[in-house]
């Protein structure tokens, strides 16, 4: 009788241990969770699968569209999903509070900044050199005008000779430039020594008043008639080369020679070159300007027969000579000795064809 009863207990013990240790097993299963399985960028089979099996207007709701997310083992955050919300249960919006925004510099602005600076500091260095230059100009210019007859009180033209031959040996074409500048700014009173270095080295060398001349063509205007006579002075040794710009402009000459009662001055004697240099530009011109030089010739003081025919006689060529021999012949009267002396040296220089300006 015991052991019938221990038998049965054993039986009744195992049974139980088989029972707890299988329902610890189911347990186990159960609880083991298996691990989510994420999709890399770029994987998109297994969600084009799923979206796949959605109904048609399924995707008008989210619920689904997370369903086949779930099913498929896809970790979705759930901020980047927008889920409506109803006007019953719409919250209230939260007091905005002011908080401290750190702003960020946008690292285009940022560069555009930084080379903004780096060209202000070239644009310095730039108008360092820039005013060195000006600097180094000016100081030529000093030079130049600390050597004209005005500047050392001379009141013949040898100091101006000597600063035209001077720039023509070393052939200065930034001298003429100065020279040239100190015109267009009107200053009174070296313009007219200028303009007769001017006119000296551009009948020496040509060429380096030819560089510049533009600068005194827009000069020749009414109303620049206060530097016009030394305008017309330093242009006239190369105004043939611009006789088609100047040609509209000689009754404006003209004008200067209209009272021959006083002594020529350097206006009258400007104009008088630049006439005559318009008269050499060709016969067209000639036709026209001859008959007026030579009764300059016959009108003129006695005093300035001599200057003026050093300008016409070249100008007039052998077509037009003959016209000026007897109106000259009938004033040697009237000259000094050191007058005819100048008259006779212009006429053989004319015959031998020497040029008013190369």
């Amino acid at each position: 009788m015991a052991l019938t009863t221990m038998r049965t207990l054993t039986a009744t013990k195992t049974k139980t241990q088989k029972a707890a240790a299988k329902k610890s097993i189911t347990l186990t299963k159960k609880d083991k969770k298996q691990p989510v399985k994420t999709l890399k960028a770029g994987d998109t089979s297994k969600i084009a699968r799923g979206a796949r099996t959605l109904k048609p207007g399924a995707l008008k709701s989210e619920k689904p569209l997370l369903k086949t997310l779930k099913a498929l083992q896809v970790e979705v955050p759930l901020r980047n999903i927008k889920t409506p919300i109803s006007p019953k249960r719409a919250a209230k919006p939260a007091p905005k509070t002011e908080k401290a925004v750190r702003s960020r510099r946008n690292p285009s602005v940022l560069s555009s900044e930084i080379a903004e600076a780096m060209l202000g500091e070239m644009g310095m260095a730039g108008e360092d050199s820039a005013l060195a230059r000006q600097a180094a100009r000016s100081q030529r210019e000093r030079d130049l005008l600390a050597r004209l007859a005005v500047s050392v009180g001379r009141y013949d033209e040898m100091p101006n000779l000597e600063l035209a031959a001077d720039i023509v040996f070393a052939d200065d074409t930034d001298a003429v430039s100065a020279l040239i500048a100190i015109i267009e700014r009107h200053d009174d009173l070296h313009a007219p020594d200028a303009a007769r270095v001017v006119c000296e080295v551009g009948t020496r060398a040509p060429d380096l008043l030819l560089a510049h001349t533009e600068r005194l063509v827009e000069m020749i205007d009414v109303s620049q008639r206060e530097m016009l006579p030394y305008t017309m002075l330093a242009l006239s040794p190369v105004a043939s080369r611009h006789a088609d710009q100047l040609w509209a402009s000689r009754d404006l000459f003209w004008q200067f020679l209209a009272n021959l009662a006083q002594p020529a001055d350097l206006a009258q004697g400007g104009a008088v070159k630049l006439l005559a240099a318009l008269c050499a530009a060709g016969p067209d011109y000639a036709r026209t300007l001859a008959g007026g030089l030579v009764d300059l010739l016959g009108k003129c003081m006695p005093k300035d027969v001599a200057f003026f025919a050093e300008s016409v006689l070249p100008a007039l060529g052998p077509a037009h000579s003959h016209r000026a021999k007897p109106v000259l012949d009938r004033r040697l009267k009237e000259l000094t000795p050191a007058e005819v002396a100048r008259l006779r040296r212009a006429q053989r220089a004319a015959q031998l064809g020497q040029p008013l300006a190369a």
